[in-house]
């Protein structure tokens, strides 16, 4: 059994008296403070001298270790067989075995001065409880006393750390019990802290190199106005991924602040944080990018493989979620869900393979994007996770401001950076696209409503002419006749009479047959089967010649070879033909011409011309025949034509009407 008996220690150590007062004293002392000496063995009394602490001092060297597999009783802890040293990889990490498990420390601390000395005792990170024994004099055997009462009057408690004190005179043996957090950043790097220096050994820890504190605010400020720039995309146009988007960004970046905010800082719930939350907003957090990427690239519709792993993966993540959750608060195995963390880890990075080998194979750009991104993210990940597991010696070497490559966090959140430019380069390229589309639908809507409207206007024209041609078909059965029959009966009465013809008789068969041709040319003019050029052309060569029957002038008519049966209208027809008419009546009363020329001509204008050989047009008697010219000039004008008169060697008038 180990047994330490407390003994009175003189007030001199070593032949070194602490001096009172004077000044080689004083001196003395300034320089066995600022003095570090080195490490010796656990007999060590620079180590173990309480009284010559000013600041705060390492005693992993005179500490000794103990991890027994079932639990101890107080008055049992001095029996446990201790190890000599506390192993030196617990400096690093706290093996996971001994996480939520309680493991104890001994250590000597004398005091030979002739004051009480009180020191903090901090045994490193993270520790939830920790209780203090030491054996007292007036104890004999193997029993302890728990210090409870610094622990229950010590106004100035700090979490993680433990008061303790050594009598005047004395040495102490202590004996710690330790319970760390749920955690797998635990280490164990006992230390001694003068108690007016505690404040300042906590700004200490918590200080962190300010280059990684700056980058992860940074970032943290980007996801920031990510969830901004996500809020303000949804109310444009209310598409749900934005918001899940926006919530993945608030927990990542929540977790980066808090892991800066809260580094080493020694409160509940920074142990809460660490043990717990943490694990919480990262995996919900990955819950919610999942559940974007299913909105983001409408997988329901256009990937139903990845729809369905997607969908597998966050029900995963929520079981384990749950799992997790029941293991923390209703059991202390820690090894549980260090299991449940680990393989929900290995389950993203294969859900993470997969996703980047189907995105690969099936070659979409905007898939290339979100692809490209996790491919950046998984290596700097494992990057990240490979400089946690085992420390490269290249960048532990690194000092200075080039500390700041040896920090894990730097390439998690690089990686998480890069991530975030190449979604926004997906994201412009998916607003592109979908402008694009936006485009095309209003085009094809546009031409739509277009044709829907010619249709319409098809319509409507198609039962104008049906009208046309109902009406140019009664007019020709009903009006016709009578007209024709009112012609042959004057033509009858007529030959009756033989040479006591009447003037009436004469005119009435002349209004007759002026009226027939008239009611012929509307005819013509309202059915829709000649509305084309080739038909005009016809019928004024037809009526020309007929005109100039019988009259003593001779009429040539040229055509040119290109005429088609381009459309023309029937409002267009009628307004040309009477105009030609009409020169050609002013030809024949006025001109006294024996010849006239009709040429037309069909290119991007129909072009007619009639030129005769007559007098011409004698400016003192244009009134004479004024109405026929200013008639013909506002029928072609009305049809955006051109009208031209000129005297050469007769008479030449010239119309261009557009088709």
């Amino acid at each position: 059994m180990n047994t330490e008996r407390t003994e009175r220690l003189p007030a001199t150590r070593r032949g070194v008296r602490v001096p009172k007062a004077g000044i080689c004293g004083l001196l003395l002392l300034l320089v066995l403070a600022s003095t570090r000496l080195p490490a010796q063995s656990n007999a060590d009394s620079s180590l173990t001298d309480i009284s010559t602490l000013q600041f705060s001092r390492h005693i992993s060297q005179v500490v000794s270790f103990a991890a027994p597999d079932t639990p101890v009783a107080d008055k049992m802890i001095a029996s446990i067989p201790f190890r000599e040293k506390v192993p030196p990889g617990f400096a690093f990490k706290v093996p996971y075995r001994l996480v939520s498990k309680p493991f104890y420390l001994k250590f000597l601390l004398t005091n030979p001065s002739d004051s009480e000395r009180m020191c903090y005792f901090f045994p490193g990170l993270f520790y939830k409880k920790i209780q203090v024994f030491y054996s007292s004099p007036s104890i004999r055997g193997d029993s302890l006393v728990e210090d409870r009462e610094l622990a229950e009057t010590d106004s100035d408690y700090y979490a993680g750390f433990r008061l303790i004190r050594v009598p005047p005179g004395t040495s102490r043996q202590f004996y710690i019990r330790l319970l760390s957090v749920k955690t797998p950043i635990n280490n164990l790097f006992p230390r001694i802290i003068n108690k007016s220096f505690i404040s300042f050994f906590q700004i200490s820890l918590h200080a962190r190199k300010s280059s990684i504190g700056l980058i992860t605010l940074l970032v943290s400020g980007i996801l920031l106005m990510m969830i901004f720039y996500s809020f303000a995309v949804y109310l444009q146009n209310f598409k749900s991924e934005f918001l899940y988007y926006a919530a993945y960004a608030f927990l990542m970046g929540m977790l980066l602040f808090l892991k800066t905010y809260l580094y080493n800082v020694l409160t509940p719930f920074h142990y809460f944080f660490e043990s717990f939350l943490d694990f919480l907003m990262q995996f919900l957090g990955y819950i919610f990018y999942l559940v974007f990427i299913r909105k983001f690239l409408d997988t329901r519709r256009n990937y139903p493989f990845l729809e369905k792993l997607l969908r597998f993966g966050e029900w995963v993540i929520l079981v384990v979620l749950a799992a997790f959750t029941a293991i923390y608060f209703l059991t202390p195995r820690y090894d549980l869900a260090l299991l449940l963390e680990n393989s929900i880890k290995q389950f993203l990075l294969v859900l993470g393979l997969i996703f980047i080998i189907y995105g690969v194979r099936k070659r979409n750009k905007l898939m290339n994007y979100l692809v490209a991104g996790q491919i950046i993210l998984l290596l700097f990940s494992a990057f990240s996770l490979l400089l946690i597991l085992m420390p490269i010696p290249f960048f532990k070497s690194m000092t200075g401001v080039l500390n700041i490559f040896n920090d894990s966090l730097l390439y998690y959140e690089t990686g998480l950076l890069l991530e975030l430019i190449l979604f926004l380069s997906g994201l412009a390229y998916k607003n592109k696209c979908e402008i694009i589309e936006k485009v095309i639908e209003s085009e094809n809507l546009k031409m739509e409503n277009e044709r829907k409207e010619f249709e319409k206007q098809v319509a409507v024209m198609q039962a104008k002419q049906d009208e046309r041609n109902r009406i140019s078909a009664d007019m020709h059965d009903e009006l016709g006749s009578g007209v024709t029959a009112i012609r042959l009966m004057s033509e009858i009465v007529k030959s009756k009479m033989k040479g006591d013809t009447l003037p009436e008789i004469e005119k009435i068969s002349y209004s007759a047959n002026e009226l027939l041709n008239k009611m012929n040319t509307i005819i013509w003019t309202m059915i829709s089967s000649n509305d084309t050029v080739e038909s005009l052309v016809a019928y004024i060569r037809a009526y020309s010649v007929d005109f100039f029957e019988n009259t003593g002038v001779e009429c040539l008519f040229t055509i040119s070879e290109n005429n088609t049966s381009r459309e023309i209208s029937g409002e267009k027809r009628r307004n040309i033909f009477l105009a030609v008419k009409e020169a050609l009546n002013n030809v024949l009363k006025h001109s006294m011409a024996t010849r006239v020329h009709i040429r037309i001509i069909e290119a991007d204008q129909l072009t007619i011309e009639i030129t005769d050989n007559g007098i011409g047009i004698d400016p003192d008697k244009l009134k004479r025949f004024g109405n026929g010219l200013n008639n013909m000039k506002k029928r072609i004008e009305s049809m955006d034509g051109r009208f031209f008169v000129e005297n050469s060697n007769g008479t030449a008038l010239r119309f261009l009407i557009d088709l």
